[in-house]
């Protein structure tokens, strides 16, 4: 089980993921990075080649690319503290190189790289049919003997529920590695099935370690004329507040293009700290009308106090651990304000012994006095109890069947 406490005692005992840790930890300490989206108007197939070069001694060095599809969003990981020239063309031949009649982008004034992905630095592109300025020639040819690193962002991709990046796997890299989730997996929405607009978008959140294909047989549950599944992939090690910006940006821009009226949101254990943090969000940026339910299950809304523990005996710091300590600033923030319709909120909270006390009783990981924070009580249009360990609440069949008639509920 990838319960909480099992984490500590693993960081506590020295295992081996604690090397990824401190690696993931101090690489994190110099990196950022430049997000944006490149515009090409003359709307061809060509692919577009996204760059940065670097400056160093006087000049400029080619550090990283990405290769996009036609008018997508890019995000490069660079180092932090650095100055940088951030640009774009029209790749036609495929060759790495701006060609001759290839349109072109660079952004007006050299960026210095924020520390870390909190302050990400935006820059927008436009292609047009001009050329690069000589004195690039030499820096734009590195561009072929580069070591990229890619930071794909997912914003509404389409993949299976077994595909490699959805597996159990890749869900603890996310916990132990977050650096190294975001440049091998990435970060964002998926979809399982191309969007269709007469299905209801319902959109999953996993917890700490936690991975799309666990939700598998609450998905296979699904009435699939009505819902179509989504799923929010990230690594559950970094930051919350991140995490939850990341989530809006996606589903902001998801709604930008496919103008959805419903969306139902679904999350499990820390998802749906990070979940409630998005939809939050969405309500300061006047963006939450879409959103329609919200539904946990084993969210520890109080946090962890085994969290507090490894934040301060660990030798290295699972950065979600900051927000996952009791009454976190990242807790209290999210909790600030109470829901509103037309959002509707069902809590879904588990425990192995239905006899014990709220004051003792747990799930295996979680308190059940956490799960059942009073302000959460407070916005839950309905609370549900179940006999059920903390992840077998994924499978359980009288759990599903509350859920499915939590969907037709909010369907009338």
């Amino acid at each position: 089980m990838r319960g909480l406490a099992l984490v500590l005692a693993a960081l506590l005992l020295g295992s081996c993921k604690l090397i990824e840790l401190n690696r993931n930890v101090h690489e994190s300490r110099t990196v950022g990075g430049v997000a944006g989206q490149v515009t090409h108007r003359e709307r061809d197939s060509s692919s577009i080649v996204v760059f940065a070069l670097r400056e160093e001694g006087g000049g400029w060095v080619a550090d990283n690319f990405a290769r996009l599809a036609t008018e997508q969003k890019f995000l490069l990981r660079l180092e932090a503290g650095k100055r940088y020239l951030i640009g774009a063309f029209a790749d036609r031949n495929g060759d790495l190189l701006p060609d001759v009649g290839e349109p072109t982008a660079l952004a007006p004034e050299p960026i210095t790289v924020a520390q870390g992905w909190k302050g990400v630095t935006r820059v927008n592109l436009t292609l047009a049919r001009s050329a690069f300025p000589a004195s690039l020639t030499g820096a734009l040819q590195g561009i072929l003997t580069v070591d990229r690193k890619e930071l794909p962002i997912a914003v509404g991709e389409v993949a299976a529920l077994d595909d490699d990046r959805f597996s159990e796997e890749s869900g603890e890299m996310g916990l132990w590695a977050a650096l190294d989730f975001l440049t091998q997996v990435g970060i964002g929405v998926f979809f399982i099935e191309p969007y269709d607009p007469k299905r209801i978008p319902v959109l999953f959140v996993s917890g700490a370690g936690g991975n799309p294909y666990e939700w598998r047989t609450v998905v296979e549950s699904l009435d699939r004329t009505r819902y179509q599944a989504w799923f929010f992939v990230y690594p559950s090690g970094q930051r919350l507040e991140l995490s939850a910006t990341v989530l809006q940006r996606c589903m902001q821009q998801l709604q930008k293009k496919y103008r959805f009226q419903k969306v139902y949101v679904t999350a499990h254990s820390m998802g749906g700290l990070v979940s409630r943090g998005y939809i939050q969000k969405s309500v300061q940026a006047n963006e939450a009308g879409y959103l329609r339910l919200f539904v946990t299950l084993s969210t520890p809304w109080q946090g962890h106090k085994a969290a507090k523990s490894g934040v301060e005996y660990s030798p290295a710091v699972i950065p979600s651990w900051i927000d996952m300590q009791t009454d976190s600033e990242y807790q209290l923030a999210i909790f600030a304000r109470p829901f509103q319709p037309p959002l509707s909120y069902y809590l879904l909270y588990s425990q192995t012994d239905p006899k014990a006390p709220v004051e003792t009783a747990t799930d295996g990981a979680v308190a059940v006095s956490s799960q059942l924070r009073k302000e959460a009580v407070r916005d839950a249009r309905q609370v549900l109890g179940f006999t059920e360990t903390h992840t077998s609440i994924l499978t359980s069949s009288n759990v599903i069947s509350a859920y499915q008639r939590i969907l037709r509920e909010t369907d009338k």
